[in-house]
């Protein structure tokens, strides 16, 4: 009876302790950025990535063009384009993570606050000369709502047309990133001429179903024909959904875990 008293005491002693004892918060693994070094230069510095967005927007204003030849359309045009990466660069954010060797989303709320992100080269051109033509500008975007305002004088500032609470659609449930549902009330009223967006994402609801590297290739190769004449892609190869699926859109790999899947993808 003794012995059974005792223990159960103990029990208590170690509960009690347990419970009251003080809960530190566990320090987050410094994120090893410098393998996206590279990547942020070439976003910023490089010819390459200029021509490349001229590229994309000259395409653009020629497949506008032909569609507006077209008189027997009698919806009313509309060209849907995503933000970051697409429109605008906001590649010092990503520079600012390697410095401070922190991740997304450390610091991305307070950076779209600032209202920092710059126009990718004939971006501003391009949508002002679509909307001169009557083509409505639908802003995309998986950007919070709280940030629906600094996102709005960040266009605004830069120059883009027809920012209005009809055109940018923000994303409003914190969980669900897919933008299926805000490009389909679009084209329920106008005719959709182009999608522009830096991720497969951007387009069909075909690249979110698929969550593989292989099966985003796949879906690339079945909608082969849609990229160039209806889909426009804009680079962007410091983030995105192909490196969510080098790791299995496993997002608590550890700084190791991913390096190590990264150089398994290698091909040599």
């Amino acid at each position: 009876m003794t012995k059974s008293f005792s223990s159960r005491r103990w029990l208590l002693v170690l509960v009690i302790t347990l419970v009251s004892a003080p809960v530190f918060a566990q320090t987050p693994e410094p994120a090893d950025k410098e393998n996206e070094v590279l990547a942020i230069l070439w976003q910023q510095q490089s010819g390459e990535h200029r021509a490349l967005c001229y590229q994309a927007y000259n395409l653009a204003r020629m497949l506008l063009d032909r569609d507006l030849r077209n008189h027997r359309i009698r919806m009313r045009r509309a060209l849907i384009v995503d933000l970051d990466e697409t429109v605008w660069d906001t590649s010092t954010y990503e520079a600012q993570n390697v410095k401070r060797k922190t991740g997304y989303p450390q610091g991305w709320e307070e950076w779209m606050q600032k209202e920092r992100a710059t126009a990718l080269p004939g971006a501003v051109e391009f949508l002002n000369y679509a909307n001169s033509r009557g083509v409505r500008v639908f802003y995309v975007t998986n950007r919070v709502t709280t940030a629906k305002e600094a996102t709005a004088n960040n266009l605004k500032k830069l120059g883009f047309p027809a920012v209005n609470d009809e055109t940018l659609l923000m994303r409003d449930d914190p969980v669900i990133e897919s933008k299926t549902k805000r490009r389909e009330t679009i084209a329920r009223k106008y005719h959709v001429v182009l999608l522009m967006g830096d991720d497969l994402n951007d387009f069909d609801a075909v690249f979110e179903k698929s969550r593989t590297v292989a099966a985003r290739l796949d879906a690339a190769d079945q909608n082969r024909s849609k990229f160039g004449t209806h889909f426009i892609v804009l680079p962007n190869p410091m983030y995105g959904n192909f490196a969510n699926a080098f790791y299995d859109y496993n997002f608590k790999l550890t700084e190791k875990q991913k390096s190590d899947k990264r150089h398994s993808l290698l091909r040599d």
